[in-house]
């Protein structure tokens, strides 16, 4: 009809459009309000008028303030043939200004949006304000202006301020507030469908599917509650059966309705509802007595107005428990940070399509990029790359958001290949950035054809994809044609990360100590670990970047911290005293009560601070972290002696010794294998010999296999000696092994 909003007319056309409709609707509005006469006196059961300016000024806030009133006062004047224009202006002031003010009032405390949808947030408050509150006051003046300023309000007007017959002085209260709660769902949707575009174009959806098959499961309803009014102003005709059935017809009406907010769209089951109160009011106003019963009709009106408080009360409790119940299936399938689909989402595409293609798009640096900008610029940039993407639904099906730097694009399937490249240059293409600073983002693709159905098979197919974006050098891979050698690789490493994790998980590590031999001959011995999986000794250098690389960093070294526990309380029980050298990697420094977790499992076995040193690995990430200098400190507060590895061959060495605690220095063996004819290593281990002597800290040689370094070392003052001359090294104790089987699925461990 109008859409005042989008239109370009002057704000003079505006405001007379609007009050002409108004002047028009609220004449119309007073004919066929529902009244009572008694004693020649007419007075309202519903007025609504009312219940049309608190939906209006819902809707149009301000812009109504004035319209409202002028169109008020001109109908006034239309309608009632003896008013003048002051009894009008009164009238209209005590109906409309406790609303204006109350309108202010919860702009003031709720913000522009404090009318946004009457079942949403502060919906209980403004329906106690405008339809409890406003309406007794604007009784509450009429009635003070009709006592005391009678001559005011001459006419037929004087009617809203009558004061004499107090038989009536309680429906006089009560017609504003019944008008307001019962009838403002109806005109507040009409509001809505006269001045917004957009709920207009909802409104003609909903309709359309109203006459759907979904549509038709709530017929049996709608068509319930009609039948019930259409036999209450049956039965109200009649004087021999109103008292008996009416009554009971009201308790049949209120579950109904109690029933259908729980059951049914409540938009349509609230308008419902004032459809109802129109027929009930009206089977009120019908009764053919003589003398109308006053306390039946109050007692009937004071039911209505608080069941349809108590039902909007019930329609915004349950509009919130629906909102969270969206909300909570959003968050389900879709990320909280993007609002993309996730992992869940793209489950449930795989199982519907089960022979969908996949590519995941890897943005490399952009993991690198977040640490530094913080984690709005991944949130942004997968937003601006699915937005784009949106836009050719001819090539892309989808977009999920998988975390991190990944997300996955569901290609065309009729030509996939061609999708994939061109994706690659969709890309490529991507005007990127942030803070006004162009993003330059590689872009690493690997797509492949899912074939299966069950929501595991797709969470270990994606995991392939990563590994293949990960280790492979291309930035497009095909893994369904040329890169199946490449594929089965990845496929290999993948199984082994699986055996990996599985026997971290059963803790089948075992432990191989050398000995560290003194001047004097004293010794103690490293700890060397090795993973067994299925009689398969696998050393260090096949399985550490493997941990490293699923994080398991702490939890490896954990299980080699209590399995030394064991062994030195198994020598203990034999009467063998062995000091032990354990190592601890960087990143299980970073790991936050790593010192706690390590002093309480020694505390278990009763473990002594002189019979473990711990070694580890000079590393940048050791002098840079919190967590690492604190967890190393927190083990010399213990009295555990510290060792640093492999001291020579990393970054600034020198620098660390001020800030390391440590007691022993090791010196890489790549300064020991030329040693006895590299002066510049001479010159390295000279130096190392000579600093460790100003700070009191003990010096180690590592792979020392001939009689001609350790004399060479010897004389050079070095304390302590380790490799194959002094010792090969040697399993400390062996527990029985889990025994794992060849495959795994997905995340499922079998043992045997």
């Amino acid at each position: 009809m109008f859409n005042f909003r989008v239109t370009n007319l002057s704000k003079y056309y505006y405001l007379t459009a609007l009050i002409v409709i108004n002047i028009c609707v609220i004449n119309i509005l007073r004919e066929v309000s529902i009244s009572i006469t008694y004693d020649a006196q007419s007075i309202y059961l519903a007025f609504l008028p009312y219940a049309w300016i608190c939906a209006h000024l819902y809707i149009l806030r301000r812009q109504s303030y004035f319209p409202l009133l002028l169109a008020y006062i001109i109908s006034s004047l239309f309608y009632y043939r003896d008013a003048t224009f002051f009894s009008s202006v009164i009238l209209s002031c005590c109906l409309l200004i406790p609303l204006f003010i109350s309108a202010e009032m919860l702009s003031r405390f709720y913000g522009r949006k404090w009318c946004a949808g009457y079942l949403k947030k502060h919906s209980v408050m403004r329906l106690v304000i405008m339809s409890i509150v406003c309406p007794l006051l604007s009784k509450l003046t009429m009635l003070l202006i009709g006592h005391d300023f009678e001559q005011w309000v001459n006419g037929d007007i004087g009617v809203y301020f009558l004061t004499e017959q107090y038989s009536f002085n309680i429906i006089n209260m009560m017609f504003l507030p019944l008008s307001s709660l019962a009838f403002f769902p109806l005109f507040y949707n009409i509001n809505k469908f006269l001045f917004l575009q957009g709920f207009r174009r909802r409104c003609l959806r909903a309709f359309r599917d109203e006459f759907s098959f979904s549509g038709c499961q709530h017929f049996p309803w709608v068509f319930g509650v009609f039948s019930v009014n259409i036999l209450f102003l049956l039965l109200s005709q009649s004087d021999a059966y109103r008292s008996y059935f009416t009554g009971a017809l009201y308790p049949l009406l209120l579950l109904q309705f109690v029933y259908g907010i729980h059951k049914h769209r409540l938009n349509p089951v609230m308008i419902l509802w004032s459809l109802t109160v129109y027929m009930l009011l009206t089977g009120l106003s019908t009764d053919n007595a003589s003398v109308p019963d006053v306390n039946y009709i109050t007692s009937m009106m004071s039911v209505i107005t608080v069941f349809s408080l108590a039902l909007q009360y019930l329609a915004i409790t349950q509009s919130g428990y629906l909102a969270s119940r969206q909300r909570l299936a959003f968050y389900h399938t879709s990320s909280p940070s993007t609002g993309l689909p996730n992992n869940r989402a793209l489950d449930e595409y795989c199982c519907q399509h089960p022979s969908a293609t996949l590519c995941l798009v890897d943005m490399t640096n952009l993991y690198l990029l977040a640490k530094y900008y913080g984690p709005g610029i991944v949130a942004q940039t997968k937003q601006k790359v699915a937005q784009t993407l949106k836009q050719r639904r001819d090539l892309y099906k989808g977009t999920y958001d998988l975390g991190n730097h990944q997300l996955i694009v569901v290609l065309d399937d009729v030509r996939p290949e061609h999708t994939a490249r061109q994706l690659k240059q969709n890309l490529k293409a991507l005007d990127l950035s942030w803070n006004h600073v162009s993003l330059n983002l590689n872009f690493r693709l690997v797509w492949s054809t899912f074939q299966g159905g069950i929501r595991s098979d797709v969470g270990a197919f994606i995991h392939h994809l990563a590994f293949m974006t990960r280790y492979s050098e291309q930035t497009i891979v095909n893994m369904d044609d040329k890169d199946r050698v490449f594929s089965r690789q990845i496929l290999h490493l993948q199984d082994m990360v699986s055996k990996i994790n599985n026997a971290l998980h059963f803790k089948n590590v075992l432990l191989y100590k050398q000995p560290i031999q003194g001047r004097n001959g004293e010794r103690y011995y490293e700890i060397l670990a090795r993973l067994e999986i299925n009689g398969e000794i696998l050393t260090p250098d096949d399985f550490l970047p493997v941990v490293a690389e699923i994080n398991c960093c702490a939890t490896f070294d954990l299980i080699i911290v209590e399995k030394c526990a064991r062994y030195i309380q198994h020598n203990r029980q034999q009467n063998i005293r062995e000091k032990l050298s354990v190592n601890i990697m960087p990143a299980s420094l970073n790991v936050q009560d790593l010192a706690e977790n390590i002093l309480a499992i020694f505390a278990q076995y009763a473990i002594r601070p002189n019979d473990v040193i711990f070694e580890i690995t000079e590393d940048q990430a050791v002098l840079d972290s919190e967590n690492a200098l604190t967890s190393l400190n927190r083990l010399a507060d213990a009295g555990y002696q510290l060792a640093i590895d492999d001291f020579g061959v990393r970054h600034s060495n020198f620098e660390r010794l001020s800030v390391l605690r440590a007691d022993i220095l090791k010196i890489d063996g790549l300064f020991i294998k030329n040693i006895t004819h590299d002066p510049i290593n001479h010159a390295i281990v000279a130096s190392i010999c000579r600093i460790a002597q100003l700070k009191n800290m003990s010096v180690v040689a590592e792979f020392v296999e001939t009689q001609a370094q350790y004399d060479y070392l010897y004389a050079m003052g070095v304390d302590y000696f380790q490799g194959y001359f002094i010792d090969r090294p040697a399993l400390c104790f062996r527990e029985p092994p889990v025994r794992l089987s060849q495959t795994v699925e997905g995340d499922s461990i079998h043992a045997k």
